[in-house]
C-alpha cells in the first residue's frame, strides 16, 4: 500500500517536516515521481541515515548521480536532483509513413504520425510514450494504407484496358474507341488524390464521338498538308496563299470535337503595289496601271545611252508588303571612245554618256573648231556629238597670212 503523503516535485533536495522532532532526526523520507524509497518506512530516522531509492517503472538511473538519500544534522534529507530519468521509447516503425516530434522520445513525449503521398492514416494521428509494465512504449501505433479510387467510368462506343479490379493511388487506365469513333479527352487517366484522404481520377473519362469536318477550301490558297478529302478529330490542314495574296488568320487549322475547324479557316486577300517605279536610266517594257497585284513582274529596258549592268536583273517585282523590289542601278551609262588631240589636251573626268569634254592646245598652237564635245546616244550605242578640233602651229599662221599681201604689192608695181 502506498504511503499517504503526496509526491514531491522534481528538483526537491530535502523534505522538511512540520511536526516537532528531535534535533538531528529526520521524519519519513521524501517521495519522488521517478523513484521510491525502500520499505518498510520508519516514523523517524537518525542523523546520518542513508536510504537507497529504486527507480520507478518507466525510469532508469541517471549516469553520474547517486540514488542515495541522507538524513542531515539539520533534520532535512539531501539527494541528487533527478537521479532517475525517464526511459526512451524506440522510434516507431510506420510503413509508407513517418512521424514528427519536437523533443526527445523519453517517457511522456508525444509524436505525430503522417503518411506518404497516396496513403492515408488509419488510427490516431498522435501517440505518447507511456509505461507498460516496467518498460515504456507508444500508447498506439496507426498504419498507412494506400488510397483507393472508385472504379473508372464505363464509356459508350468504347472500352477501357486494365488488369486490375481494385484501383488505388498511382494506377492508370487507358480507353479506346470502337471503329468509326474518335476519342475526345484524355485516353489515359490516373488514380490520384487532392486531400490525401480520398482517391479521385485525374480527369473525366473521355468520350467516343463521331467527328467529321468538312473538306476545307481557301480561295486563292493552296494546301501544304492534309490532302485527304475526309477529316476527323485532331486532323490538321496547313495552307499557304498563292503569289499576290496575303494570309489573314492561322495557316494551320485542326478538326475539333464539334466537327468544326479551329481556328477558323484563313482568307487569302489580294495585295497590290502602287504605280510602277520610275528610273532615270530605264523604262518599263509594258505599261501598267496605278496598281499591280503582288507577284507582278515587270521587265525594264535600258534607255539610250545606258546598258545592262553585269550580274543585275532588270526585272522589278511587286512584293506582299506592297513595295516594289529592284536591283540598284541595273542599267549603267555607256562610254564613248576616249578622244585625242595632237599638240593639245582633253579635259574630262570620264567619257561616259552625257559627259562633256573640253579641248585645249599646247603653247604656240591655236585651237581650230569647237572647244568641247559631248558624249550622246547614237543608235544602240554612244558617240561624240561633233568632230574633234585640231591645234594649228603659229608659224603656219604667219606664212599663210603674208602671201596675199606680197601678191597685191606685185600687181600694183606692174
Amino acid at each position: 500500500m502506498e504511503p499517504p503523503w503526496p509526491l514531491l516535485g522534481l528538483g526537491v533536495c530535502a523534505l522538511l517536516l512540520g511536526l516537532p522532532r528531535a534535533r538531528g532526526a529526520c521524519q519519513q523520507p521524501p517521495r519522488f515521481a521517478f523513484a521510491e524509497p525502500p520499505l518498510p518506512l520508519a516514523e523517524s530516522y537518525a542523523e546520518g541515515t542513508t536510504l537507497r531509492y529504486r527507480c520507478r517503472p518507466g525510469y532508469r538511473p541517471a549516469v553520474g548521480k547517486s540514488p542515495v538519500v541522507t538524513c542531515l544534522s539539520n533534520s532535512e534529507w539531501s539527494a541528487d536532483l533527478d537521479f532517475c530519468i525517464g526511459k526512451s521509447c524506440a522510434p516507431p516503425e510506420i510503413e509508407n509513413g513517418n512521424f514528427d516530434y519536437t523533443t526527445d522520445l523519453q517517457l511522456g513525449a508525444t509524436i505525430t504520425y503522417t503518411c506518404n503521398v497516396g496513403y492515408r492514416l488509419v488510427g490516431m494521428p498522435s501517440a505518447q510514450c507511456v509505461v507498460r509494465g516496467n518498460e515504456v512504449s507508444w500508447d498506439n501505433t496507426p498504419y498507412c494504407t494506400i488510397i483507393p479510387c472508385s472504379p473508372p467510368p464505363v464509356i459508350q462506343n468504347g472500352q477501357l484496358f486494365s488488369d486490375n479490379r481494385d484501383f488505388v493511388y498511382g494506377m492508370a487506365v487507358t480507353y479506346s474507341c470502337n471503329k468509326g469513333f474518335s476519342l475526345i479527352g484524355d485516353a489515359t487517366i490516373h488514380c490520384t488524390t487532392d486531400d490525401n484522404l480520398e482517391g479521385v481520377w485525374s480527369s473525366p473519362a473521355p468520350e467516343c464521338k463521331t467527328v467529321r469536318c468538312e473538306n476545307p477550301e481557301v480561295k486563292n490558297g493552296n494546301r501544304l498538308s492534309g490532302f485527304d478529302t475526309e477529316h476527323t478529330y485532331k486532323d490538321t490542314v496547313t495552307f499557304a496563299c498563292k503569289p499576290g495574296y496575303l494570309m489573314k488568320g492561322a495557316s494551320v487549322v485542326t478538326c475539333e470535337a464539334d466537327s468544326t475547324w479551329k481556328p477558323p479557316l484563313p482568307t487569302c486577300d489580294p495585295v497590290y503595289c502602287g504605280p510602277a517605279p520610275r528610273f532615270p536610266f530605264a523604262e518599263a517594257e509594258m505599261a501598267v496601271g496605278n496598281s499591280s497585284l503582288a507577284g507582278t513582274r515587270l521587265r525594264y529596258l535600258c534607255k539610250p545611252g545606258f546598258t545592262e549592268a553585269s550580274g543585275k536583273s532588270s526585272v522589278v517585282t511587286c512584293l506582299t508588303d506592297t513595295t516594289w523590289s529592284a536591283d540598284p542601278d541595273f542599267c549603267i551609262r555607256q562610254q564613248c571612245p576616249p578622244p585625242t588631240i595632237e599638240n593639245g589636251d582633253v579635259i574630262a573626268d570620264n567619257f561616259l554618256f552625257e559627259t562633256i569634254v573640253t579641248f585645249t592646245c599646247h603653247p604656240g598652237y591655236e585651237l581650230k573648231r569647237s572647244s568641247s564635245a559631248k558624249c550622246v546616244a547614237s543608235g544602240k550605242g554612244v558617240a561624240w556629238d561633233t568632230a574633234f578640233p585640231y591645234c594649228e602651229s603659229g608659224a603656219n599662221m604667219v606664212t599663210v597670212g603674208i602671201f596675199p599681201l606680197l601678191l597685191t604689192m606685185l600687181v600694183m608695181n606692174l
